[in-house]
């Protein structure tokens, strides 16, 4: 086994040197040379004035403004396209929310009650709450995608790694600026952008406004084919005639966004900085895609209520097509003061969301299974305080502290239309948790010489979650209310000690050899879906992961070429795991388990290539074997089949992105610019099980965009999942077999114009 690991990690190394030609033009560019590739500023070590992208001693993407409006992203899912061995993907059931993966640590699950792996920061808060999480990037100065573990920095939950917004702040000048997108399925997008000094040099503003409308990319159609059942196996109606209901497009969007940043210049050494973000989204609800392999396994689709889904690329057939309405704001005030030598930095964030949906979990026309009118709400507080000081210019030391709440509750209610009467099954799971956190933290660089620095940090974390919950009960009578509740309550803490060891090497100036130690901590978890009582209040241990990484930046060829390589080493242990088991005549129940330990292992490529002036491709590779060393409480594995032999689900052992742009200036204040990017992902598994029948095959997805600007005006022709290739998030058995998320070719024109 030990010669198969290196022979592929051979030739995933050779792959990657062999295609170094091509990454994404990475937040704000440090170097303005126009035919070179210009470094970016970023804020990965929490440093006061931030640092260059290749002076980081970490794997650290970062995706500037430019290139996210190029690319015609929509929300931070997008972004994960770009990035070697991360999938910044959604749940795929219910809309906005995040389950993301980053060298094999994530989440998949849409259990609100259980915290991600991989932080979510927007302008230095971190979103505790993951439905409604799916932040879009409307209006954002810059993405960094930070990978493995970043306990020391970014603390609880970044096990796996963390992904960190900047939204655009006002500099002083006045601006304004409009665009409008037209699209299929009956999008119209405006994005409006307005800044000035309101006091000159001193109080600065900006506003910056989303509208987005459109009639949804999948099609509801009365399609597949049906048979009557005899009522003595199904006492309700079905049938073709039973099926019937409303055909269109589902799965639209009503969407807005506000977003106002100031920024008051108080005095020399002082800056306070005030964002605020106010979102409702009314869109429809998750366009579940029902689907049956011939000679699989009939389920109750076929069994009970005589219907197989039409084989038919991205169609639904959705009695009730479902809602999705999330509200919500947040307020981030963020002080920088220069205090002797150093500089303190202190950020307060409150953050309020409410989610609303109904999703038809079945996919059928029947309505056999549906999460109808869910209820819940989130607000949370933080602060942090960090103080930087450079100390006899030999050692910059970084000292904070950390303090999170988090109120969550939740109304969950399950409908089920059962074949052995025409009587419903109402269900409900109520909830309300509250989580608290503290920490401290410290970092200290110390400049050995010129060339070689080593740093090492520390980081000691407390956490506190108090659970009252009502688990999953069945209601004695016709409606929701006729259930009667009996809540439990639980409580426990954790606590934690995370260290990181970094030492960076410069061979020459424009190239960087780093190693590096550093350990992960996510908190321990409540399963509030839990079918029992038992479950629902014995909470499931912190997670850990400890990361040996070794990698090499370089800028080459007088800054035109940029190849940044590196290999690591995880191991992750306590591994929480949702294990499902089957429920007769209802969706599978779900139990939480610290289930397994792990080794994972990978590379990661990241390049950059400018031969001549306007013209750049850019790349990326991704390589991830991941293993488990044991794997405990797994049950319904087939005969002869060992847990330990079972692949990481929705993690894809290559992960590949390769693009180009070229800009060419036509004269008389006017240019023409073509993008193109190709994404890719080999197969993965989307259960744990490792099921066939919901394995996602590798896939591709490509987009193209042409831009002309002349003057202050500027048109654009784009692309997404051109091919309209078809892929899922997720794949579960259900009532049927069922296929989550995913998104059909989108394209469009837009128009823009600047004052």
């Amino acid at each position: 086994m030990k010669t198969s690991v290196r022979g592929s990690l051979a030739m995933a190394s050779a792959a990657a040197l062999g295609m170094a030609l091509v990454s994404p033009a990475y937040a704000q560019a440090a170097d303005p040379n126009p035919d070179g590739i210009q470094d970016i500023v970023v804020y990965a070590q929490k440093k006061a004035r931030g640092e260059q992208l290749q002076k980081v001693p970490m794997a650290i993407s970062a995706i500037d403004s430019k290139t996210i409006e190029a690319s015609h992203a929509i929300d931070i899912r997008d972004i994960g396209r770009l990035v070697p061995n991360a999938q910044l993907d959604g749940v795929g059931t219910f809309p906005g929310f995040a389950n993301f993966f980053m060298r094999g640590v994530g989440v998949s699950t849409s259990v609100r009650s259980l915290d991600p792996a991989v932080n979510i920061i927007q302008d230095g808060m971190v979103i505790g709450y993951q439905a409604g999480a799916v932040l879009d990037t409307f209006d954002t100065e810059g993405v960094e995608v930070l990978r493995g573990p970043q306990g020391v920095l970014f603390g609880r939950n970044a096990s796996g790694g963390a992904v960190s917004l900047r939204s655009k702040r006002p500099t002083g000048k006045s601006e304004a600026t409009f665009k409008v997108t037209l699209g299929n399925a009956n999008t119209v997008e405006t994005r409006t952008g307005l800044e000035t000094a309101i006091v000159e040099d001193k109080v600065f503003a900006r506003l910056a406004v989303l509208t987005r409308n459109n009639d949804g990319f999948f099609h509801n159609r009365n399609s597949g084919t049906f048979v009557t059942v005899p009522a003595a196996t199904n006492a309700n109606p079905t049938g073709a005639a039973a099926a019937q209901h409303k055909q269109g497009r589902v799965g639209g969007a009503d969407e807005v966004v506000v977003k106002s940043t100031w920024v008051f210049n108080v005095a020399e050494a002082t800056r306070f900085t005030l964002l605020g973000q106010y979102i409702n989204f009314k869109d429809g609800g998750g366009a579940t895609r029902s689907f049956f392999v011939p000679g699989s396994p009939q389920r109750q689709q076929q069994t009970l209520w005589g219907y197989t889904p039409a084989d038919k690329k991205w169609g639904v057939n959705l009695g009730t097509p479902g809602y999705t309405d999330i509200k919500g704001f947040h307020i981030i005030g963020e002080l920088s003061q220069d205090i002797g030598a150093g500089t303190l930095t202190a950020i307060g964030a409150y953050r309020k969301v409410s989610y609303d949906s109904t999703l038809n979990v079945g996919g059928d026309p029947f309505d056999v299974l549906l999460f109808p009118d869910g209820e819940e709400d989130a607000k949370q507080s933080s602060f942090e305080a960090r103080y930087n000081i450079t100390i006899a210019d030999r050692f910059d030391l970084l000292v904070g502290g950390f303090y999170f709440n988090l109120k969550e509750d939740v109304f969950e209610k399950r409908l089920t239309r059962l074949p052995t009467t025409t009587l419903d099954r109402y269900t409900v799971n109520v909830w309300d948790q509250d989580i608290k956190s503290y920490a401290a933290f410290a970092n200290l660089d110390f400049h050995i010489t010129p060339e070689l620095t080593a740093s090492a940090g520390v980081r000691y974390s407390k956490d506190t979650k108090r659970m009252h919950v009502q688990p999953l009960v069945n209601c004695p009578g016709q409606s929701f209310e006729s259930c009667v509740l009996n809540f439990l309550d639980a409580k426990k803490s954790w606590d934690d000690v995370s260290p990181r060891f970094v030492v960076n090497y410069k061979v020459q100036p424009n190239i960087m050899l780093y190693a590096s130690y550093s350990r992960g901590y996510r908190a321990g978890n409540f399963n509030a879906r839990a079918p029992s009582a038992g479950g629902a209040v014995t909470p499931a241990n912190p997670e850990t992961v400890a990361s040996y990484e070794v990698g090499v930046k370089s800028d080459l060829l007088n800054n035109r070429l940029r190849i940044n390589l590196g290999y690591y080493r995880q191991k992750y242990d306590d591994i929480q795991r949702l294990v499902q088991f089957a429920v007769a005549g209802e969706s599978p129940a779900q139990q939480l388990f610290n289930a397994a330990k792990a080794t994972i292992q990978g590379i990661e490529l990241e390049t950059a290539f400018a031969p001549v002036r306007g013209l750049r491709f850019d790349g990326s590779l991704g390589y991830t074997d991941a293993k488990y060393d044991s794997f405990n409480n797994l049950t319904g594995l087939p005969a002869g089949v060992s847990a330990t032999s079972l692949r990481f689900d929705r993690v894809p052992k290559w992960t590949a992105y390769i693009g180009g742009s070229y800009e060419t200036d036509l004269g008389d204040d006017s240019s023409l610019s073509f993008r193109t990017g190709y994404t890719w992902r080999s197969h993965v598994y989307t259960d744990v099980l490792n099921t066939p029948l919901l394995e996602q095959k590798a896939y591709g997805l490509w987009d193209a965009n042409v831009t002309y600007e002349r003057g202050r005006w500027s048109v654009s022709l784009f692309g997404r999942n051109l091919a309209n290739t078809e892929y899922a998030e997720i794949k579960s058995p259900n009532i049927g077999y069922n296929a989550f998320g995913g998104m059909p070719r989108y394209y469009g024109v837009e128009f823009g114009v600047r004052f």
